[in-house]
Protein backbone atom coordinates (compact mmCIF):
# COMPACT_ATOMS: atom_id res chain seq x y z
CA UNK A 1 0.00 0.00 0.00
CA UNK A 2 1.20 3.55 -1.06
CA UNK A 3 1.96 6.09 1.65
CA UNK A 4 -0.51 8.42 0.05
CA UNK A 5 -3.31 5.58 0.55
CA UNK A 6 -2.19 5.11 4.18
CA UNK A 7 -3.00 8.39 4.94
CA UNK A 8 -6.60 8.76 3.17
CA UNK A 9 -7.18 5.49 4.90
CA UNK A 10 -5.82 7.01 8.26
CA UNK A 11 -8.31 10.24 7.74
CA UNK A 12 -11.13 8.10 7.22
CA UNK A 13 -10.76 6.29 9.60
CA UNK A 14 -10.15 9.64 11.66
CA UNK A 15 -13.03 11.34 10.87
CA UNK A 16 -15.38 8.56 11.44
CA UNK A 17 -13.94 7.60 14.83
CA UNK A 18 -14.67 10.98 15.81
CA UNK A 19 -18.29 11.60 14.52
CA UNK A 20 -19.07 8.26 16.69
CA UNK A 21 -17.81 9.69 19.64
CA UNK A 22 -19.81 12.96 18.95
CA UNK A 23 -22.95 11.01 18.77
CA UNK A 24 -25.51 11.64 21.70
CA UNK A 25 -26.08 15.47 21.15
CA UNK A 26 -23.75 16.95 23.37
CA UNK A 27 -26.09 17.98 25.99
CA UNK A 28 -25.15 16.07 28.54
CA UNK A 29 -28.80 15.37 29.53
CA UNK A 30 -30.46 12.07 29.10
CA UNK A 31 -32.00 11.54 25.89
CA UNK A 32 -35.68 10.33 25.27
CA UNK A 33 -36.65 7.37 23.65
CA UNK A 34 -39.12 7.33 20.61
CA UNK A 35 -42.33 6.86 21.40
CA UNK A 36 -43.35 3.44 19.94
CA UNK A 37 -46.81 2.07 19.52
CA UNK A 38 -47.24 -1.48 19.24
CA UNK A 39 -48.78 -2.98 16.21
CA UNK A 40 -52.37 -4.21 15.99
CA UNK A 41 -52.72 -7.93 15.40
CA UNK A 42 -53.98 -9.29 12.10
CA UNK A 43 -57.52 -10.46 12.30
CA UNK A 44 -57.19 -14.65 11.75
CA UNK A 45 -60.87 -15.67 11.61
CA UNK A 46 -61.77 -19.73 12.04
CA UNK A 47 -65.07 -20.99 11.14
CA UNK A 48 -66.79 -24.50 11.34
CA UNK A 49 -70.05 -26.49 11.11
CA UNK A 50 -71.50 -26.38 14.64
CA UNK A 51 -74.35 -29.40 14.52
CA UNK A 52 -76.05 -30.84 11.95
CA UNK A 53 -77.68 -28.26 8.84
CA UNK A 54 -81.28 -28.55 8.74
CA UNK A 55 -83.59 -29.14 5.86
CA UNK A 56 -87.29 -27.54 5.86
CA UNK A 57 -89.58 -27.35 2.88
CA UNK A 58 -90.03 -23.62 2.20
CA UNK A 59 -93.56 -21.98 2.86
CA UNK A 60 -92.52 -19.62 0.63
CA UNK A 61 -94.14 -21.24 -2.71
CA UNK A 62 -91.53 -19.14 -4.87
CA UNK A 63 -88.28 -21.52 -3.37
CA UNK A 64 -87.97 -25.11 -2.99
CA UNK A 65 -86.35 -25.60 0.68
CA UNK A 66 -84.86 -23.40 3.67
CA UNK A 67 -81.97 -24.12 4.88
CA UNK A 68 -80.45 -24.05 8.48
CA UNK A 69 -76.77 -23.86 8.67
CA UNK A 70 -75.48 -23.76 12.24
CA UNK A 71 -72.24 -22.55 12.09
CA UNK A 72 -68.79 -21.15 15.15
CA UNK A 73 -67.09 -18.03 13.83
CA UNK A 74 -64.01 -17.62 15.75
CA UNK A 75 -61.43 -14.47 15.75
CA UNK A 76 -57.51 -16.07 16.85
CA UNK A 77 -55.01 -13.70 15.69
CA UNK A 78 -55.79 -10.64 18.46
CA UNK A 79 -57.36 -8.24 15.62
CA UNK A 80 -60.87 -6.88 14.55
CA UNK A 81 -62.78 -8.41 11.34
CA UNK A 82 -66.03 -6.76 9.81
CA UNK A 83 -67.82 -9.82 8.34
CA UNK A 84 -69.40 -8.44 5.25
CA UNK A 85 -70.58 -11.82 3.34
CA UNK A 86 -72.22 -15.91 4.47
CA UNK A 87 -71.85 -17.46 0.70
CA UNK A 88 -73.40 -20.66 -0.49
CA UNK A 89 -72.75 -22.35 -3.51
CA UNK A 90 -73.99 -25.33 -5.06
CA UNK A 91 -72.29 -27.14 -7.92
CA UNK A 92 -72.83 -30.16 -9.41
CA UNK A 93 -70.15 -31.97 -12.12
CA UNK A 94 -67.86 -29.12 -10.99
CA UNK A 95 -70.13 -26.39 -12.45
CA UNK A 96 -72.10 -24.03 -10.08
CA UNK A 97 -75.75 -24.61 -9.97
CA UNK A 98 -76.88 -22.11 -7.40
CA UNK A 99 -75.62 -19.31 -5.06
CA UNK A 100 -77.17 -17.79 -2.53
CA UNK A 101 -75.95 -14.78 -0.35
CA UNK A 102 -76.25 -13.13 2.94
CA UNK A 103 -75.02 -9.56 2.69
CA UNK A 104 -73.54 -7.46 5.34
CA UNK A 105 -76.83 -5.48 5.84
CA UNK A 106 -78.30 -8.66 6.99
CA UNK A 107 -75.43 -10.08 9.02
CA UNK A 108 -75.49 -6.09 10.41
CA UNK A 109 -79.03 -5.75 11.56
CA UNK A 110 -78.17 -9.25 13.63
CA UNK A 111 -75.70 -7.52 15.16
CA UNK A 112 -73.07 -9.79 14.04
CA UNK A 113 -70.70 -8.01 11.95
CA UNK A 114 -68.32 -6.84 14.77
CA UNK A 115 -65.90 -9.83 15.18
CA UNK A 116 -63.83 -8.94 18.35
CA UNK A 117 -60.41 -10.30 18.95
CA UNK A 118 -60.26 -13.59 20.33
CA UNK A 119 -64.36 -13.68 19.96
CA UNK A 120 -65.68 -17.07 20.01
CA UNK A 121 -69.35 -17.15 18.72
CA UNK A 122 -72.04 -19.70 17.13
CA UNK A 123 -74.45 -18.10 14.86
CA UNK A 124 -77.51 -20.07 12.68
CA UNK A 125 -77.47 -18.85 8.71
CA UNK A 126 -80.45 -19.45 6.81
CA UNK A 127 -80.78 -19.48 3.24
CA UNK A 128 -83.95 -20.25 0.69
CA UNK A 129 -82.50 -22.47 -2.39
CA UNK A 130 -84.32 -24.31 -4.84
CA UNK A 131 -81.93 -26.71 -6.70
CA UNK A 132 -81.93 -30.33 -4.96
CA UNK A 133 -79.32 -32.14 -7.61
CA UNK A 134 -76.07 -30.84 -6.02
CA UNK A 135 -73.34 -32.50 -5.31
CA UNK A 136 -70.88 -29.96 -3.43
CA UNK A 137 -71.24 -27.24 -1.23
CA UNK A 138 -69.08 -24.04 -0.75
CA UNK A 139 -69.54 -22.08 2.26
CA UNK A 140 -67.33 -18.98 2.18
CA UNK A 141 -67.42 -16.01 4.39
CA UNK A 142 -66.06 -12.78 3.40
CA UNK A 143 -64.38 -10.24 6.09
CA UNK A 144 -62.50 -7.40 6.31
CA UNK A 145 -59.57 -6.81 8.93
CA UNK A 146 -60.31 -3.54 10.52
CA UNK A 147 -56.73 -2.46 11.45
CA UNK A 148 -55.16 -3.33 8.00
CA UNK A 149 -57.84 -2.67 5.87
CA UNK A 150 -57.84 -6.15 3.46
CA UNK A 151 -59.83 -8.41 2.65
CA UNK A 152 -60.01 -12.18 3.72
CA UNK A 153 -62.27 -14.95 3.06
CA UNK A 154 -62.83 -17.81 5.67
CA UNK A 155 -63.68 -21.81 4.50
CA UNK A 156 -66.42 -23.41 6.19
CA UNK A 157 -65.50 -27.05 5.86
CA UNK A 158 -68.85 -28.84 4.77
CA UNK A 159 -66.84 -31.84 6.25
CA UNK A 160 -67.57 -29.83 10.04
CA UNK A 161 -71.11 -30.62 9.47
CA UNK A 162 -72.55 -33.47 11.96
CA UNK A 163 -75.16 -34.23 10.33
CA UNK A 164 -78.17 -33.42 7.87
CA UNK A 165 -81.37 -33.31 9.30
CA UNK A 166 -85.24 -33.22 7.69
CA UNK A 167 -87.78 -30.95 9.00
CA UNK A 168 -91.18 -32.03 7.68
CA UNK A 169 -91.89 -27.98 9.18
CA UNK A 170 -92.30 -25.52 6.89
CA UNK A 171 -90.01 -22.87 7.11
CA UNK A 172 -91.03 -18.75 6.05
CA UNK A 173 -88.22 -17.17 5.67
CA UNK A 174 -88.92 -13.64 4.45
CA UNK A 175 -85.01 -13.38 3.13
CA UNK A 176 -82.12 -15.07 4.51
CA UNK A 177 -81.08 -14.21 7.75
CA UNK A 178 -78.66 -14.90 10.46
CA UNK A 179 -79.39 -15.60 14.27
CA UNK A 180 -78.03 -16.90 17.16
CA UNK A 181 -79.26 -20.33 18.48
Amino acid sequence: MCERTRVVAGVVAWGLAVSLTGCGGGGGGPTTPPVTTPAASRATVEATGNGALTVHPSADPTFGFALEVPIRIRETGGGEADWQYARMSLFLGGREVERAEIGSDIIRAGGYSRLTARSDRNVTLVYRLNTDDFDRVDLVLGLADISYANQFTAQVPFSSFTDINVSFTPLSVPSARVEVR
